[in-house]
């Protein structure tokens, strides 16, 4: 997210949340179709929402608080 791209460089955290989310549910529904198993919702979708807004929120202040650390800290730390 340091990375130049075209003379900027990558401003929106949340837009690479999405995409995260958006290629998790496309493959977790194909993988839940292959299997034979039920889509539908167990329990209420309220909980589904509180849930899944956390942990959207915390995976944008993940990204965000990248920007200002350095690739070698950032190594560093995860192993």
């Amino acid at each position: 997210m340091s990375v130049k791209y075209g003379g900027e460089l990558f401003t929106y955290s949340v837009f690479l949340v999405l995409c995260n989310r958006l290629a998790a549910v496309i493959f977790s529904i194909s993988m839940a179709l292959y299997k034979g198993e039920e889509i539908g919702a167990k329990a209420p979708i309220w909980k589904y929402v509180i849930i899944s807004f956390s942990n959207v929120y915390a995976s944008t202040c993940q990204y965000e608080a990248l920007k200002y650390v350095s690739f070698a800290v950032q190594m560093l730390c995860k192993s």
